[in-house]
């Protein structure tokens, strides 16, 4: 799904849904195999600016511990902890319905 999202984000379309029924699975996957060769452009840009400005400060402060990903605007894609099925099912225990 984050890549569905990214590839809409990419393509200035806020209808991800309309932009997915109007691609075929074959296209898509294209899309995904090109992407994972070249990054999206807020990603690269994030990567660009993120290693100048380590750079900036290492060389300011003659201190090589600036780490790039110290710089990152963007969240790190293994940042969302799983959830154990016992949260789960209390968290479902207050959907209507359910």
């Amino acid at each position: 799904m984050q890549f569905v999202m990214r590839l809409a984000r990419e393509f200035r379309r806020a209808d991800w849904r309309r932009m997915l029924s109007e691609m075929s699975a074959t296209e898509l996957g294209e899309w995904g195999d090109y992407f994972r060769m070249q990054s999206f452009s807020d990603v690269w840009m994030d990567a660009q600016f993120a290693s100048l400005k380590a750079l900036i400060v290492r060389m300011v402060s003659g201190s090589s511990d600036a780490a790039v990903a110290d710089f990152s605007l963007l969240p790190e894609e293994n940042g969302i902890p799983e959830r154990t099925d016992e949260e789960l099912m209390h968290l479902g225990e207050g959907i209507s319905g359910g």
